[in-house]
């Protein structure tokens, strides 16, 4: 098949279009005139609607001249060649416009072998650069159909516990990735709330050929990283992360991505999701987050998510506990302080004070010296939430301290300072939270029957829509949608146990207006369909 070429012929002599027009349609027969104009505005305004792959530009033209035509034609269409004629004492004007990257020139009078063998070149060049474009969409869609294979490649390495580490390489290399450090994400699919009695792992792994592309689609969409194949009810995910110094705030950017991809596969899922992250690390290390991954996985229970770094170890073996993790349980402590509720603050501290009277050779110096640590970085966080000495007390802490002789009284002073500090730290933060947080509730649970949006709660509790969906999900656990359903489902459930209304009845009664999408939801949600429910 012989390429054709669309040129356009812009002079503002009709002597020169014409003689350009019999010379090209003597010598070239991939080559079609598509339009001769008289000045530079014709030129741009005939290029909106043909797009020539080459145009002959005169520079010297009423109006707009040639060179102005150049700038603005090639801001939209870079593809497209010029070649200039100019007169001879017009040569500094056509230097000028070789500089603004147009193919040749031509000389006035113009002779028909210095026309053709421009052309020829011209075209040769559009030529090359056609085949070199259709290689690499060819090649793209080699890769496109590559990439699964070197995915799957490098996440069975990974779970086969082989050396991951060539196949990781070649990937990078592949894709030009420069980052070094990732996490695991595990998603799991299956029946039931509960995720210790979920239901139908098997077939959950025969409905993933359906559903694992788009889910695939979600995650890609948010993230550089590496999918691979469902196996089973799983897919494991490795997620590339940028050097970090907080591994807070890398915690709370890999729990929102997982919320995302919780939401958006929830949307097409008939099923329920859990999720297990890891903590981040160098790539050459991300075994241990992939092994954190599953962990976490095995240890939800209410929630749908949950990342290593939330969960509290309670058995430790004494020689795997290092000053290193003493000083991660530390801070993790402190964050806990500002974040958590009472009772898991007081879990991670009894957590903590069992594995340090569980480690080998800690001298009873020692511990002093990590609870007064400890004790320094609670006096910090409660200068960083500018708690005063009237408030806090904190002047006679390390006195009070000194005065203790046991480790259980030194335990039971610790955890009572730091619960009444985080006391207070979150009641300040959360003194007006709190009060917009329960009249939305209360309003939910008044008008639950009611098409409501996140908008519409947001008017009625005066405040932006973001800010009142991040402290509702703070603070109720739950997003705003989830708690709409949670309260619908809990009325349809007990509305179930009567036994005195229908399917349908229910599925009206609580706000719904599709009796099928009622039953497919109470299913996803509660694990059994509406009529198998007890």
């Amino acid at each position: 098949m012989i390429s054709m070429y669309k040129l356009m012929i812009a002079d503002d002599e009709q002597i020169v279009l014409d003689g350009i027009q019999f010379m090209i349609e003597d010598t070239f027969t991939d080559i079609e005139i598509v339009a001769m104009v008289h000045s530079g505005r014709e030129a741009i305004e005939a290029c909106q609607a043909i797009v020539p792959d080459i145009i002959f530009m005169d520079i010297k033209m009423p109006g707009i001249n040639g060179i102005e035509a150049i700038e603005t034609i090639k801001k939209r269409y870079q593809d497209t060649k010029f070649i200039i004629i100019s007169a001879y004492e017009q040569f500094e004007y056509a230097k000028q416009a070789v500089e603004l990257g147009v193919s040749d020139y031509i000389l006035k009078p113009i002779h028909p072998r210095q026309l053709a063998d421009v052309l020829r070149k011209v075209t040769d060049e559009i030529k090359k650069e056609r085949a070199q474009k259709f290689n690499e969409i060819r090649n793209k869609e080699k890769l496109q159909k590559i990439i699964p294979i070197l995915e799957q490649g490098f996440i069975y390495s990974l779970l086969l516990n082989t050396d991951y580490g060539e196949e990781l390489q070649n990937y990078q290399e592949l894709f030009e990735i420069k980052k070094e450090y990732g996490y695991i994400m595990v998603l799991e699919f299956g029946e039931g709330e509960d995720y210790k009695k979920i239901r139908n792992k098997i077939g959950m792994g025969v409905k993933g050929y359906t559903f694992y592309p788009k889910v695939q689609n979600v995650i890609k969409y948010k993230c550089k990283c590496i999918i691979g194949p469902m196996i089973i009810n799983r897919m494991t995910v490795l997620i590339y992360e940028d050097t970090y110094e907080k591994e807070y705030e890398q915690r709370l950017r890999a729990m929102t991505l997982a919320e995302h991809i919780y939401e958006k596969t929830f949307e097409f899922m008939d099923s329920s999701i859990y999720i297990g992250i890891g903590s981040c690390c160098p790539l050459n290390k991300i075994k241990n987050s992939m092994e954190e991954a599953l962990h976490a996985l095995n240890r939800i229970t209410s929630e749908k998510i949950l990342h290593i770094n939330d969960i509290s170890e309670l058995k430790v073996k004494e020689s795997d506990y290092t000053y290193i993790d003493i000083k991660e349980d530390q801070t993790r402590i402190i964050q806990l302080i500002e974040t958590a509720d009472e009772e898991s603050l007081k879990q991670a501290l009894n957590v903590f004070f069992h594995k340090l009277e569980k480690k080998i050779g800690l001298t009873i110096m020692d511990m002093n010296n990590i609870i007064t640590e400890l004790m320094v970085m609670v006096l910090s966080c409660s200068y960083r939430n500018k708690l005063d000495e009237e408030e806090a007390g904190y002047s006679t802490y390390f006195s009070e301290l000194k005065r203790l002789d046991s480790l259980v009284e030194i335990q039971n002073w610790c955890i009572r300072k730091i619960v009444y500090i985080a006391q207070i730290v979150q009641s300040k933060k959360h003194q007006h939270v709190s009060k917009v947080v329960l009249q939305a509730k209360n309003y939910i649970d008044k008008h639950y029957k009611q098409e409501m949006s996140l908008i519409d709660i947001s008017k009625e509790v005066s405040i932006s829509p973001q800010y009142f969906s991040k402290i509702f999900k703070e603070e109720i656990g739950l997003s705003f949608v989830e708690y709409v359903r949670k309260i619908r489902m809990d009325i349809a459930k007990e509305m179930l146990r009567t036994k005195r209304y229908s399917v349908k009845e229910i599925c009206y009664e609580i706000g719904y207006h599709d009796p099928n999408y009622f039953s497919r939801l109470f299913k996803k949600l509660v694990g059994v369909s509406p009529t198998d429910f007890k």
